[in-house]
């Protein structure tokens, strides 16, 4: 597949997989078909990154398995394109109600492009931050009229139908911070071991010598890396015994 410069600049919902495997609720608007997430996003358009899992040629069609850290989505295209699995995939799709069903929806994709892992990243951090957004206008359903900002009183009346049809409640609103809390320290977590594992790489280069923390910063940062992450994972690898100071301002791994 080869890689685009971008993708259009295309209106598109940004949820989690979860989220949306989670919905089932269908309201006609302006003639079309949109589904309402339990977090009240109105969506006919996704956009998505994920790290593909599997893709199946079917005929004209392929089918594609991408995770996004909280789930794994099936989305389909006709379009002639070659993905493998492991790669960072951003895409738009089209939401596609099953006919004569009213339940059930396909994903169709419509653009999509190879990415770097740290737009996937950043990706779960931007819909994290969207999640929480409606999931507050949701707890803020409980105020009185009174308490209401004019904000969070359209809110109030947009929301009531998902609200009612999901039955939505504290331990549902939890459940879904929750998700979104987990998505992010997904990335969190990754994020640290992969740079543990750079550290520890740089380290063993050196041999049975130490090396100058300057230059181990300086090595770490040609790689990308801030200079406060590279001295908090230093201390993490010390703490847990991985690398030690042999003498003041040099390390060495154990």
């Amino acid at each position: 597949m080869k890689p685009q410069k971008e993708l259009r600049n295309i209106v598109a919902c940004r949820i989690f997989f979860k989220e949306l495997l989670q919905s089932n609720l269908f309201v006609n608007t302006d003639g079309s078909s949109v589904l309402v997430t339990p977090t009240g996003a109105s969506c006919n358009k996704l956009f998505g990154v994920g790290v593909v899992k599997e893709a199946e040629k079917r005929g004209k069609i392929t089918k594609i398995k991408i995770s996004d850290m909280t789930a794994t989505l099936n989305i389909y295209t006709a379009k002639a394109f070659h993905v493998e699995s492991g790669v960072f995939l951003a895409f738009v799709a089209k939401l596609h109600v099953r006919a004569n069903t009213g339940k059930g929806f396909l994903m169709i994709v419509e653009e999509a492009a190879p990415v770097a892992e740290y737009v996937r990243d950043t990706e779960i951090l931007t819909t994290a931050k969207r999640t929480m957004e409606r999931v507050e206008l949701l707890r803020n359903l409980t105020l009185t009229k009174n308490e209401l900002s004019n904000g969070v009183e359209h809110a109030e009346n947009t929301l009531r139908e998902p609200v009612k049809h999901y039955a939505i409640d504290d331990d549902k609103l939890d459940a879904l911070t929750d998700m979104a809390i987990n998505a992010v320290k997904g990335v969190w977590l990754h994020h640290n071991k992969t740079t543990k594992e750079m550290v520890l790489d740089v380290l063993g280069k050196a041999g049975n010598s130490s090396m100058d923390r300057m230059k181990l910063t300086s090595e770490l940062e040609k790689r990308g890396l801030l200079e406060e992450w590279i001295e908090e994972i230093i201390e993490e690898l010390i703490e847990e015994g991985r690398c030690y100071e042999p003498e003041a301002g040099a390390v060495k791994v154990v």
